[in-house]
This record gives C-alpha cells, sequence and structure tokens, in this order.
C-alpha cells in the first residue's frame, strides 16, 4: 500500500504600496478589495474551521509590503469606511431594486449588505489588526508564515547584489517583527529565480558573472523556495499565468521536493508547482471557476458597483449573463471540493515508492477576489480532507522535514509568468524603466560611500524610494497594458522622489517640507532603513 499524498498549499498574498497613492481604481481600494475578499474571509474559515475539530495546514506568504500596509495607521479607519460604504451601496441598491420587483436581485443586494456588514462586525472585533490574527494561527500550527522580498522587487534583473541584499534584508527583518519569528521559507518575487553564472543587464546590455539566488538565501538560513513546474522537469507545459514553455525534459518530477546547492555547500529545498491540480483552480475556461454557478466577476451594477450575475457561460458576453443564485453554489463546491481531493489522490507515484508531494501554489487574492467563492471552496477541501486518509496535509517546512533527502539540482532562469521566462518583467516597453531602476542604484552607491555625512533620515528615504521602484508591479502592469498608464505614474512618481531626495543628498540642504511630504506618503520599513 503506497503512503498517503502531501499536500503543500500555498497562498502568495501580495499587493504592492497603494496607500498615500489615492483611493480608486488602484489606490487604496486595490488593498481594500484583496483584505474583504480575501484576507479576512480566509481568517474566518479557518478559525470555524478549528473550532469545528477540523485540521488544516497551509503555508502563507503576506509579503512585507502588504504587512507594512495592514500595519499603517491609515489602514483601519480606511478600511472600516470601505466595508461602511459598501454595505451602505447594497441597501441603497435593494431599495432601487425592490422597487422594481427583481425579487432575486433583492436577494442578492440583502446578501451583500450582511457580507460586508459581517466583515465590518469581525474586524472590528480583531481590533484592525489582521497580522497579529495570521501570527496566532500560525502559532497554533495551522498556517506557516512566509517571507518575500521587501516590495516584491524582480531579484533576477536587479542592477546589482546591493540591491538583492537590500531587497531581502528588508523584507526578512519586517517579516519577523510583524510575525514574531524568522522565516523558514521564501517566495521569491514572481517565482523569479537565476542560478549563478553570466547575466545580462537589462538597462544596457553589458554582461557580467553574478551569484546565483540560492546564495543569498542560505547565507540567511532559508531552508527553501517555490518554482514554477518546468525549472525542475522541463518539458512542453502552461506556465501558471500563460504561454509555453518547451525545454527538454530533465527526468525530474515536481512530486519530489528537491534542492540547489549554494555557493559554500548548503542546501537550499525546491518546491516545483503542481500542473494538474493548480489548474483546476487557475483556469476559468477548464477549471473550477469557469463553472456557470459561480459569481461573474467582470458584470457589476452601477452606481454600487455590486455583482448580481453569475458565469452562465465563460463564452457569453457580459450582456447574457444569468442572475446569480446563491443557493446554487454549495452544489458546485461540493462537487469541486470532491472533484479536487480525488486529484490529489490520484498524483503519481514516487519510483522509490515515497510518498508524493503535491504543491498546489497560487496568488492568495485569486480566492475570495478573483472567484469569490474560492475561501469556501478551501474549506470544502479541508472539510473532505478531514474524513480521509489518502492526503496529508503539510506545511512546507513540515513537508521538508519529512522528505529523503532531495536530490541536488542544477536549475535553469525561470518565472512562473507567460512563457516561463523573464519577457513580462524585461521587453521593449519595460527597457526605460529599469534604466530607472540602474540609475537610482548607482546613485546608492555613491551615496554609500559617504554615507556619514548624511542625515539617517535622508539616507533611508532615498533606500525607500529605491525599494519602491524596483517593485515587479510596475514593468507587469505596463506589460499588461489595461492599467500602463497607472504603472507609468507610479514609476515617474518614485524616480522624482528619489532624485529630488538625491538632490538634498548632493547639496548637504534638507527641504523639510518637501522631505516632509514624501516621508508623510511613504512610509514602509522605518525600523529596517534605520537599522541598516
Amino acid at each position: 500500500m503506497r503512503p498517503p499524498v502531501t499536500l503543500v498549499l500555498v497562498l502568495h498574498g501580495h499587493i504592492p504600496d497603494v496607500l498615500g497613492h489615492g483611493t480608486w481604481p488602484h489606490g487604496a481600494n486595490w488593498l481594500y478589495e484583496a483584505v474583504a475578499e480575501t484576507y479576512l474571509p480566509f481568517l474566518i474559515a479557518v478559525e470555524r474551521l478549528l473550532e469545528a475539530g477540523i485540521p488544516l495546514k497551509a503555508t502563507v506568504g503576506m509579503t512585507p509590503v502588504l504587512s507594512e500596509q495592514l500595519a499603517d495607521p491609515r489602514f483601519a479607519p480606511g478600511f472600516d469606511a470601505y466595508l461602511a460604504q459598501r454595505a451602505r451601496a447594497a441597501g441603497e441598491d435593494g431599495e432601487r431594486l425592490s422597487t422594481g420587483g427583481d425579487a432575486p436581485a433583492v436577494s442578492v443586494a440583502a446578501f451583500w449588505s450582511a457580507f460586508y456588514g459581517g466583515l465590518r462586525a469581525d474586524f472590528a472585533r480583531r481590533s484592525g489588526d489582521l497580522t497579529a490574527s495570521f501570527r496566532r494561527l500560525a502559532e497554533r500550527g495551522a498556517l506557516e508564515m512566509i517571507a518575500s522580498a521587501a516590495t516584491h522587487g524582480f531579484l533576477p534583473l536587479l542592477p546589482n547584489d546591493r540591491a538583492i541584499d537590500r531587497q531581502l534584508d528588508a523584507g526578512l527583518a519586517a517579516h519577523r517583527r510583524h510575525f514574531g519569528r524568522d522565516a523558514r521559507g521564501i517566495w521569491l518575487p514572481e517565482c523569479a529565480y537565476r542560478p549563478g553564472g553570466s547575466w545580462t543587464s537589462p538597462a544596457d546590455g553589458h554582461v557580467e558573472n553574478r551569484c546565483g539566488l540560492e546564495d543569498f538565501l542560505a547565507a540567511r538560513g532559508l531552508k527553501y523556495f517555490f518554482v514554477e513546474t518546468h525549472l525542475v522537469t522541463g518539458g512542453r507545459l502552461v506556465p501558471a499565468y500563460g504561454g509555453l514553455v518547451d525545454l527538454p525534459e530533465s527526468g525530474a518530477t515536481p512530486y519530489r521536493i528537491h534542492a540547489v546547492r549554494a555557493a559554500h555547500g548548503e542546501h537550499v529545498g525546491v518546491f516545483a508547482r503542481d500542473p494538474l491540480s493548480s489548474q483546476q483552480v487557475w483556469s476559468g475556461k477548464i477549471g473550477y471557476p469557469g463553472d456557470g454557478r459561480y459569481l461573474e466577476f467582470h458584470k457589476k451594477r452601477a452606481p454600487s458597483g455590486h455583482r448580481y450575475w453569475r458565469v452562465t457561460d465563460s463564452s457569453l458576453d457580459l450582456g447574457d449573463k444569468l442572475p446569480y443564485d446563491r443557493a446554487a453554489v454549495a452544489g458546485a463546491l461540493a462537487s469541486h471540493a470532491d472533484h479536487f481531493v480525488k486529484i490529489l489522490e490520484s498524483a503519481p507515484a514516487l519510483p522509490d515508492g515515497g510518498a508524493p508531494v503535491v504543491v498546489a501554489m497560487f496568488d492568495f487574492e485569486l480566492f475570495g477576489h478573483w472567484w469569490f467563492e474560492g475561501v469556501d471552496f478551501l474549506a470544502a477541501v479541508f472539510e473532505k480532507l478531514a474524513g480521509r486518509n489518502g492526503v496529508v496535509p503539510r506545511t512546507a517546512s513540515e513537508a521538508l522535514s519529512a522528505s529523503p533527502t532531495p536530490e541536488i539540482l542544477r536549475l535553469p532562469s525561470g518565472t512562473w509568468g507567460r512563457g516561463g521566462d523573464f519577457q513580462v518583467w524585461w521587453n521593449d516597453h519595460t527597457i526605460p524603466y529599469w534604466r530607472d531602476v540602474d540609475a537610482a542604484e548607482r546613485a546608492l552607491e555613491t551615496f554609500e560611500d559617504r554615507r556619514e555625512a548624511i542625515p539617517p533620515p535622508l539616507f533611508a528615504a532615498l533606500e525607500r524610494q529605491a525599494l519602491l521602484l524596483q517593485s515587479s508591479d510596475w514593468p507587469f502592469l505596463i506589460d499588461n497594458e489595461v492599467s500602463r498608464d497607472y504603472a507609468e505614474a507610479r514609476i515617474r512618481g518614485h524616480v522624482e522622489d528619489f532624485w529630488r531626495l538625491a538632490r538634498m543628498a548632493d547639496s548637504g540642504f534638507v527641504d523639510d517640507a518637501a522631505f516632509a511630504v514624501i516621508a508623510d506618503r511613504d512610509r514602509l520599513f522605518e525600523p529596517e532603513l534605520a537599522a541598516r
């Protein structure tokens, strides 16, 4: 009889820095939506499962820039006001719809009113401190909180090793401050990895030798990271965000934990995404979120912005969508959770008879935000697993500890982005961005040489703007095109602020008014940057 399958569920939570940068459509509401639809419902669901005696294990990343925003004094009152507005808008919808005799839509409006009202009460119960709730669940062993780079910088393309050091050191220190312990594992932003060897600058094309990312991780005591499937297996595969990868097969399997060897001989574990189980959740075409009974994400009622329609058929125009029926959702969740568990149980056996490890890894915001019923789906999966012996959920650290000595691999470069390589973040449209990143980093090098002459708050502000500029979200949104204007405006703002601060450092004269505006807007990593 073969051993049970190990399930490693990994949820990567990330929102770029938006507090202090407007409200809608890409400002603070971006954060508020994720909290209201994903993070807070997830906390509620996990706590209910544990209270019911249903075991749960998940590996959860909340990026440092996200954690900083959740802890920012501006967040709690802004989020509470957002929830109140959403509940009020649903009530107004209900009044308008009732006059038209649309009873099904009135029912959905009542659901939205109760949904946001309930979240508001729960948020008040937590005294506005969501990070503490995640920390408590980690202390109970249900969650393992993993770290990431400070502002989700795209590490393989950063101009020099010191920029990578800054992203990792600030990010790991902030993680420790928020969650009370050192992270054992890390989510590399965009699952972007590169080995040691020849490196080409995206800013000017020059070539130099650089060490691999595993050297940075091992030096900081990190034990594992995550990659897209093809980095381990090769072969013909579709990455999480589409495109196609066609590489020579390596003979390695994603159902075993592997490792890479750092320069000084340390091993760093590598978890590879399972394409089969992940596809069922990622895909709106062939996966669960495309089921006609679930809430349609894209169609909203004006002026409230609430959603009243179901997917119906993913190929239909929005005008042909049918009304959402909450009563039909339970059946969809039950069948999909059962199907997902069967997929887990059928994971291919390892040649040596060892327990296969299924790494189901996703953007956290997929559950609840993009797929509204997604958090309920996760809860249903763990409820079904509680009554079966074929699958054992474990955190990543638990799975690593339970695994045999890993096979050492040499991984190629890659991401989980479109095409599996760096094309989303490095293309003709993003080269000006990388030139800005490179110029700021070169300036920081010169300021480092005379750091003693620069007031510490000013030097920290320079580093903060460099970190914010390095966020992988900006080149991603440029490539995405839909939000290119916003990304370019954010890049321009951080570049202008950096050089405004640089002129102060050069001249020795600090413009207190201008400095105060920048410092009040961007408040990230105060303790970490002050200590550097």
